[in-house]
């Protein structure tokens, strides 16, 4: 028995041989996976690029950290150097006592600045009274007049009309 000669089996074959060139060919043309290549691809790119400029913003701020140390430690030093020079070239006692005063309070105004600063309210969104006849602007009666209590009629308020008997 000749296994081409029958139909079943060339039929078979050519099937088979059709289911592989369609998955090959579907595969390779997918446009799907072609575009979530794509989206892979530049999902990783904009990763990278991020991590760059963190990095780059780090070094941007440790740099200028330093700087503005440096630029402390020398506003530091030339003070200490006007301070030094002012004291021994001036004549006047007095004035050479207040630089020394000067100079002592800005070096402990420098070691003072790593003190936490101290708590600052938030403003008050009202005014709070001074006294006890005076409302705060959040209270209800804020900005009325009281009214004013009613006098008993007098005989003099009390309107006369005239009597038609006459």
């Amino acid at each position: 028995m000749d296994l081409l000669s029958n139909d079943w089996f060339f039929w078979l074959v050519l099937l088979l041989l059709g289911i592989g060139i369609g998955f090959l060919l579907g595969r390779n043309n997918n446009s799907d996976l072609i575009r979530q290549n794509q989206l892979s691809k530049q999902l990783q790119d904009a990763h990278t690029e991020m991590a760059e400029y963190k990095e780059q913003v780090n070094l941007h701020f440790a740099d200028t950290a330093a700087a503005v140390n440096q630029l402390t430690d020398s506003y530091r030093n030339v003070h200490e150097h006007l301070a030094k020079g002012a004291q021994s070239l001036c004549d006047d006692p007095d004035t050479a006592s207040s630089l020394e005063t000067i100079s002592g309070s800005a070096e402990s105004a420098l070691e003072h600045q790593a003190e936490p600063a101290p708590t600052i309210r938030p403003p008050m969104d009202y005014a709070p009274s001074s006294a006890t006849k005076e409302h705060g602007t959040l209270d209800e009666r804020y900005g009325l007049r009281p009214k004013p209590e009613p006098q008993a009629p007098s005989a003099y308020d009390i309107p006369v009309t005239p009597s038609s008997n006459q």
